[in-house]
């Protein structure tokens, strides 16, 4: 289609965004074009997108995404909430158990950071393996690369799983550190990778309704 390459040269290369423009673009061009039949299609083009003003279609293109960002946001609460109200809520629970009881055994109060952290390295290998595969399918999607967020989630997972051991390592054994910091700090750390273990139960659940999204639309616009 000649209007959806015209917007593609226009800088939107993804083919969801390209179509949610062209909802908005065809109609108008289609009614100049009756205006003045001798109007060449390039010309009616050029002036249905000097209407957008400066920044074109950037607003539909910002609009569009920021829908999507929302639904992924919505997706992610309400599976939160779905799983604090089902039986599902024994994994997690379950995993602080084991957590604690390995960290007792070991016979090491920091240990506890060390083995979050290994839960969370190896969740990441999973997730990576599992859903990286998919990337070069649904990688010209706007739909699709929402997920970006999530993949920078995991990483700062990964970041947290480097780091968070040697810093309660080395608070929690140095005596400059007043008691009262040390125990703020290390519920700080706890905080944050109860909330990455927590959200690895429901990242499953997430990436699977994106991708069918995804999938929907591909079917839709290249079938």
């Amino acid at each position: 289609m000649i209007i959806k390459k015209l917007i593609s040269y226009k800088g939107y290369p993804e083919i969801d965004v390209q179509y949610e423009i062209l909802d908005h673009v065809a109609c108008k061009v289609e009614v100049l074009i009756e205006k003045d039949p001798k109007l060449a299609l390039d010309d009616a083009f050029r002036k249905v997108h000097s209407e957008f003003g400066i920044f074109g279609f950037s607003s539909l293109e910002e609009s569009y995404k920021k829908a999507i960002r929302k639904k992924v946001r919505n997706n992610y609460w309400t599976e939160l909430k779905n799983l604090f109200t089902s039986y599902r809520i024994i994994y997690p629970l379950g995993l602080g158990v084991i957590i604690y009881q390995a960290s007792l055994y070991l016979d090491d109060p920091q240990n506890w950071v060390l083995l979050f952290a290994g839960f969370l390295f190896l969740a990441f290998c999973w997730l990576a393996s599992r859903y990286g595969t998919k990337h070069k399918h649904y990688k010209n999607y706007a739909s699709y690369q929402t997920l970006g967020n999530i993949w920078q989630w995991l990483n700062a997972t990964a970041m947290a799983c480097i780091y968070s051991y040697q810093f309660v390592y080395s608070i929690s054994n140095s005596e400059d550190t007043p008691a009262l910091f040390s125990s703020i700090f290390q519920g700080i750390v706890l905080t944050i990778l109860v909330s990455f273990s927590i959200s690895v139960f429901i990242l499953p659940k997430i990436l699977d309704q994106n991708i069918a999204l995804t999938e929907k639309l591909k079917s839709l616009y290249e079938g």
